[in-house]
């Protein structure tokens, strides 16, 4: 075999190998970000589970406090007594 021919051989060794190598760590990296998509999501859904539940917990209280007010019926209000 010449030189040439070898070099060229040489050359395209390597060129597949790094093309390989190329490939599979682009791979990696879009597999970690994709499950990092996933973390984010179950973060989003926790905190949005978090948040319904707060919004119930002070929706009963709003009902609650309304309850326990008293009610003004519409002739004793304080603006009809001062005129």
């Amino acid at each position: 075999m010449s030189k040439a021919a070898k070099l060229t051989f040489l050359g395209s060794c390597v060129f597949a190998v790094s093309t390989i190598w190329f490939v599979h760590k682009a791979q990696d990296i879009e597999r970690e970000s994709m499950y990092q998509g996933v973390i984010r999501d179950q973060e989003r859904k926790a905190q949005r589970e978090r948040n319904t539940r707060e919004f119930d917990e002070t929706r009963a209280l709003h009902a609650e406090l309304i309850r326990q007010q008293p009610t003004v019926r519409e002739g004793n209000t304080s603006s009809d007594s001062a005129s």
